[in-house]
């Protein structure tokens, strides 16, 4: 009868020790695989993961103790999928402090929706990605650039994207800009220009004092060269581009220049209708 008292007092015994907390002080050094978890079994059949969670709230927190001076102390949490039902599976890095989702990767995201390279450079959609941001999509991959307008300013947002017929940029959903494939750029709107320097818009042509190519010589020049006096020639134009402030410029000064001489010709006209008037009325 003691005996088998004895054997009752051990086996209520082992439950609750399997159950108590162990506290390691010092080194512990595990020469294989872990699993940690709820769900964990004798026999556990590990791959080739050295640390396993297993049970169905899966959470791995850092907890900063961190309670002097300025030392950073902010607790964060690795999530795989929400605790609720119908939640999300979804791999996460949240502020504990904050209660914040800083990063997500969602279950079906493709293949490399986020990719690093060695050489910084960020892929998504690629794991080769050329440039510091490389964005990849089987049809016409597109970034949109949002203001919510949570802080009191109004929402709004712009799209670019791009496929084979070209590049597009709209705002709001309503196309504002499309450059095409042949080099072609289509603008809804207006375009100004703010570099201008003091000084170079040519209302000096009305100043006095101003040289004004007399009209022979623009003839000659003409007959010469084949192009106005100062306008670059069509192959200097073909082979380096065109400056599209200078040249506005440059033919707003042709403008002026040219209502000069045709005001000077117009006071010859009124001269000559004078004198012809005048012999007239002899």
């Amino acid at each position: 009868m003691k005996k088998s008292l004895s054997v009752c007092v051990l086996l209520l015994a082992l439950p609750q020790a399997s159950w108590a907390d162990n506290q390691i002080n010092d080194d512990l050094i595990v020469r294989g695989s872990e699993c940690v978890g709820q769900d964990c079994v004798l026999g556990e059949n590990f791959s080739f993961e050295t640390l396993r969670l297993k049970e169905n709230n899966t959470r791995l927190r850092f907890v900063d103790t961190s309670n002097t001076g300025s030392f950073p102390s902010v607790d964060w949490e690795l999530v795989a999928n929400d605790s609720n039902n119908g939640g999300r599976n979804r791999f996460s890095v949240e502020n504990v402090d904050t209660d914040r989702e800083l990063f997500t990767l969602e279950d079906g995201a493709p293949s490399y929706s986020l990719y690093v390279n060695d050489n910084g450079h960020v892929g998504l959609g690629t794991q080769d990605p050329q440039k510091r941001l490389h964005l990849t999509s089987e049809n016409s991959p597109a970034i949109r650039i949002e203001q919510t307008g949570s802080g009191g300013f109004p929402n709004v947002s712009w799209d670019i994207q791009a496929n084979e017929d070209g590049l597009s940029i709209a705002y709001n959903g309503e196309l504002r800009l499309r450059l095409d494939s042949n080099g072609n750029l289509n603008l809804s709107g207006s375009v100004s220009a703010s570099s201008i320097a003091p000084g170079t818009v040519p209302d000096y042509v009305f100043r006095d004092g101003y040289a004004l190519m007399p009209l022979p010589q623009v003839r000659s020049f003409i007959e010469t060269h084949g192009h106005l006096p100062e306008v670059p020639p069509a192959a200097q134009i073909e082979r380096n581009g065109l400056n599209m402030t200078q040249m506005q410029l440059l033919l707003l000064k042709k403008v002026e220049e040219l209502t000069l001489h045709t005001l000077a010709q117009q006071r010859q006209i009124d001269a000559l209708q004078a004198h012809l008037q005048t012999r007239q009325g002899r």
